[in-house]
């Protein structure tokens, strides 16, 4: 596997200000949203990338399905995972490639 670039790494911790998005916590996991088998420009994208603290990091690999309905996980046949709002502890969001957000719903929950 190859390594996250570190452009892409500094956008996301940028991003996500050191929390984990599920919980809110500190977050030092970064975690795929679509899996790294995927091979693609969207691989280590900002998009499909977020910050997880080591337990939310576990329990998002433990529950994939539950995981998967608050956009914590991506189904690899999709081509773009920033297409794929995610439920964080702020609210929903949906991630760009440039390492920004905008709010699924035009505000925090």
């Amino acid at each position: 596997m190859t390594q996250i670039p570190d452009l892409s790494r500094g956008l996301v911790i940028t991003r996500d200000r050191f929390l984990c998005q599920r919980c809110g916590m500190v977050g030092a996991h970064w975690h795929h949203r679509r899996g790294r088998a995927v091979r693609d420009e969207h691989t280590h994208c900002p998009c499909n990338g977020i910050l997880l603290c080591s337990v939310c990091h576990e329990w998002v690999h433990k529950n994939p399905f539950l995981a998967r309905g608050r956009g914590l996980i991506v189904a690899k046949y999709v081509d773009v995972p920033g297409s794929v709002l995610v439920d964080t502890y702020l609210g929903t969001l949906s991630l760009d490639c440039s390492g920004g957000f905008t709010w699924a719903k035009n505000e925090p929950r």
